[in-house]
């Protein structure tokens, strides 16, 4: 049993890759075969062409900061010690969306625009989660 007290992804079928890309320090997202467009969260039809035939490929794990927000007030209690803390939406180089926090750097430095790089961040035996931190 872990002592890791904030929610965690479920076990999701359709992006079990993504979980085991990044146990093994790898950013991976669903390609179309048919059109060469990136996406997650998995989908059985790609919203670009409709096309049924998909990959997982290990992404760049590059990306710019679209926009963030910072939670003043803990909705979960292991968060609590956290308050204030920046939530990114990132717009990864391969096109797609994603939420995630910006480690190694102080609370309120965030900016719109910033390059970051994923990174890995092992919460239990079972789950590493996704993070960023900036491109230098």
């Amino acid at each position: 049993m872990s002592d890791y007290a904030k929610p965690l992804p479920p076990d999701d079928p359709p992006n079990r890759p993504f979980w085991q890309g990044a146990k093994r320090g790898e950013l991976m997202l669903q390609r179309c075969r048919d059109c060469g467009t990136h996406r997650f969260p998995a989908t059985r039809l790609c919203a670009q062409c409709r096309g049924e035939n998909s990959e997982w490929v290990a992404s760049s794990g590059a990306g710019v900061v679209e926009t963030f927000c910072t939670f003043h007030r803990a909705y979960w209690p292991a968060f609590k010690a956290e308050v204030p803390y920046d939530v990114i939406q990132v717009r990864l180089d391969e096109g797609v969306r994603m939420f995630s926090n910006v480690v190694g750097m102080a609370q309120g430095q965030v900016r719109i625009g910033m390059r970051v790089w994923a990174t890995f961040e092992p919460a239990t035996p079972e789950v590493t989660l996704v993070k960023f931190v900036p491109a230098t």
